[in-house]
């Protein structure tokens, strides 16, 4: 009990600088990038040399010692440590030591003791010099001069070997997709498809690579050598995508979490933070105290961003709240989740019909619609931020051109006539305004309708029909017509499944008619990690029992078996006929297959004794994912049930259980598990329920 205090305490002060709340720099957002808010933590005697970043912590080393954030000193290791990783849990370090001529690996707890929980075998897997985590936690790779070792995280078998160009590894980088490892040697780097074990692509620089990263959506890879260049690769083919050589020295970089900025450490006292989409918008941060060489972007508690960075024996921690959101992102998300639905067949609409009202056309404008209505929301009012001055007329088209301080200018239809009346533009109000995002994610005005105070008049402008986020321009990202109507036409097949199901199920007496069972489905385009293009089929299944009846219908409290509530039940019965039936075509032998299965549970606290029954056998830091943040959850048999949390990881769990067992087609494919959990802010048994959602990878 005692180390189990001490692992929480230690956890707790990493959480609490690390995970930062912004309450810590006295307020929520920081919107000011001119308030320096900086915390630096100091208690160091040197220097430190790396930051290593888990989900709850963040944790630094010296030459041969691994300390907090505070300056704590967690372990010393030989004479140098060369390498080391924390899992995403900040639970336990992966570290690389030499000592003499000799290179040690082990696995340490991050406990008072640092207790050793594996050795790696020198002899038998050969000289260590790079290891890393994947970011599921389901894996440690481990480089050797034997090759690369991949060991199953949490028992550390080995579960699989590929072969490295380099005999000794600097460094090792996979991507959030796990479908890409970068591995550098000096000047040399190469990328793996990590999935196949195959080589993608093979570059000698030159010069030494300092530092590389992926984006958030592993659709990037950014390398910043000694000679000052950012370079940035597509990770579909591996070519260049966007380069800039006026960085210095280059010494680190690191992406912010959507990938529109990227940090880079271009001196011992000089940071750069660069827009990716606008590469000469900076902002420059001062190191006052030098000594810089490794940055890194980091979540706090609440999600906003930090920048942790190091200076001459101190840790520093920014906030970086001011940084714009990637806009067209989320207009791009957004709007293809309301396509998405508008691409649904409607109640009671015939085949005809829908084939009348969706077309390459249709579709387009709609999309189109989306987007406007989306980037007007967005858009923070620019027109009343902006200075407001008429430029030019121009005869031949008769328009005025209207210039904005912060958006490109517009050009009014204005009768040559009525320019009298435009001497003053303090009388010019804007109403009905729409605003579209551009290629270097700036607002500009899209419409608007111009009342001119000096003659009554209103004047209109409009640039609607500009080009919209080159989404349906892109062939790679449209899912063609032909296979959304197959989509639509299997949902329908569906329909009737899901009428006989809950029928059978309310004969049964296992619900009412009030329990609704849904299904819904998609088509994503992708690219799989040798860069071929794929479409990825979603089906996701949930359920709503009426407020008043969930106690009756669905889990009561404390309960977690799957078949103890009659509302999950038949939605797993709709699951089984569904995958035997509907969609058994996408069920095949070798094809991958990602499942997340989501357990929620209220916010009644425990009181009664809950143990575990150990029906889905013992549980070993299985990874569950709460409010995007990934955590290990240890479950055996007899052990208690204490937390909301377990009672929503194990309803989730149940679903597992329930397709091992009574699916057996799934068990020839390639399946990959997730475990989404959720505790609600209030009681009540509604918030008590299952949801799975299939993905099946290249399914079309």
């Amino acid at each position: 009990m005692k180390k189990q205090n001490y692992l929480l305490r230690n956890l707790g002060l990493t959480l609490c600088i690390g995970c930062m709340c912004a309450s810590a720099f006295g307020g929520t957002d920081v919107e000011d990038s001119s308030q320096d808010l900086t915390k630096t933590f100091n208690r160091f005697s040197t220097t430190p040399e790396a930051v290593i970043t888990s989900g709850p912590g963040i944790f630094t080393r010296t030459e041969k010692t691994l300390r907090s954030l505070s300056g704590d000193e967690l372990t010393i290791l030989g004479d140098q440590i060369i390498d080391a990783d924390a899992n995403p849990f900040g639970t336990n370090f992966f570290i690389i030591s030499r000592h003499g001529k000799k290179n040690e690996a082990v696995i340490v707890a991050n406990d008072q003791y640092a207790s050793k929980l594996y050795k790696v075998n020198a002899k038998k897997l050969g000289r260590p010099s790079a290891v890393a985590y994947t970011p599921d936690a389901l894996r440690i790779l481990l480089a050797t001069d034997s090759g690369l070792i991949m060991l199953n995280a949490p028992d550390r078998m080995v579960v699989d070997k590929m072969p490295l160009p380099y005999k000794k590894v600097d460094m090792l980088e996979p991507s959030g997709n796990g479908y890409f490892l970068a591995v550098v040697d000096s000047t040399k780097m190469s990328v793996y498809n990590l999935e196949e074990k195959t080589l993608r692509k093979e570059w000698d620089f030159e010069v030494k690579i300092n530092d590389i990263a992926f984006n958030d959506n592993s659709t990037e890879l950014a390398v910043v050598t000694d000679d000052g260049s950012l370079s940035i690769f597509d990770t579909r083919n591996f070519l260049i995508k966007k380069s800039i050589d006026d960085l210095g020295e280059a010494l680190s970089c690191s992406y912010n979490f959507d990938g529109k900025y990227i940090a880079v450490a271009e001196t011992p006292d000089k940071i750069a933070i660069v827009n990716l989409l606008k590469p000469d918008d900076r902002e420059i941060i001062d190191v006052p105290n030098s000594g810089l060489s490794i940055l890194r972007f980091v979540p706090d508690c609440n999600n906003h961003t930090l920048l942790v960075y190091n200076s001459d024996r101190a840790i520093n921690v920014r906030p970086m709240g001011h940084l714009q959101p990637y806009y067209a992102r989320l207009i791009n998300d957004e709007a293809n989740e309301k396509l998405n639905e508008w691409l649904k067949m409607m109640p009671g609409e015939t085949m005809e019909e829908y084939k009348a009202r969706v077309n390459d056309e249709s579709r387009e404008r709609q999309r189109r619609l989306f987007e406007d209505e989306i980037s007007t929301r967005l858009a923070p009012d620019m027109l009343s931020m902006s200075a407001v001055s008429l430029g030019k007329y121009n005869r031949a088209n008769g328009v005025l051109e209207v210039d904005f301080s912060n958006m490109p200018s517009i050009f009014l239809p204005v009768p040559e006539g009525d320019l009298g009346a435009f001497t003053d533009n303090s009388g010019l109000e804007f109403r009905n305004a729409k605003y579209g995002v551009m290629a270097d994610d700036g607002f500009e005005l899209i419409y608007a309708e111009v009342y001119n105070n000096a003659n009554g008049k209103t004047y209109v402008y409009n640039n609607i029909e500009r080009a919209p986020l080159n989404y349906m321009a892109d062939s790679d990202n449209t899912v063609s017509l032909e296979l959304i109507l197959q989509q639509q036409m299997e949902e329908q097949r569906l329909e009737e499944t899901r009428q006989r199901v809950i029928e059978e199920a309310k004969q049964r007496n296992v619900i009412s008619d009030h329990t609704n069972i849904t299904v819904n489905s998609r088509i994503d385009p992708d690219y799989d990690a040798s860069g071929k293009k794929i479409l990825n089929y979603h089906v996701n299944f949930s359920y709503e029992v009426d407020p008043g009846f969930t106690a009756v219908e669905d889990f009561a409290p404390g309960k977690y078996h799957a078949e103890q509530s009659g509302a999950a039940s038949a939605m797993l019965s709709l699951v089984k006929q569904a995958l035997e039936g509907d969609f058994a075509q996408y069920v095949v032998a070798g094809k991958k297959l990602n499942i997340t299965m989501s357990g929620t549970a209220d916010a009644t606290p425990i009181v009664s004794r809950i143990l575990y029954d150990g029906a889905y056998g013992d549980i070993v830091e299985v990874p569950v994912y709460q409010d995007g943040k990934i955590a290990p959850m240890t479950l055996r048999k007899n052990d208690q049930v204490t937390q909301n949390e377990q009672l929503a990881f194990l309803r989730a769990y149940s679903v597992k259980n329930y397709l091992n067992e009574n699916i057996d087609a799934l068990k020839d494919m390639n399946i990959g598990y997730r475990y989404d959990i959720d505790v609600a802010k209030d009681k009540g048994s509604e918030y008590r329920r299952i949801t799975i959602e299939f993905n099946f990878i290249d399914a079309l």
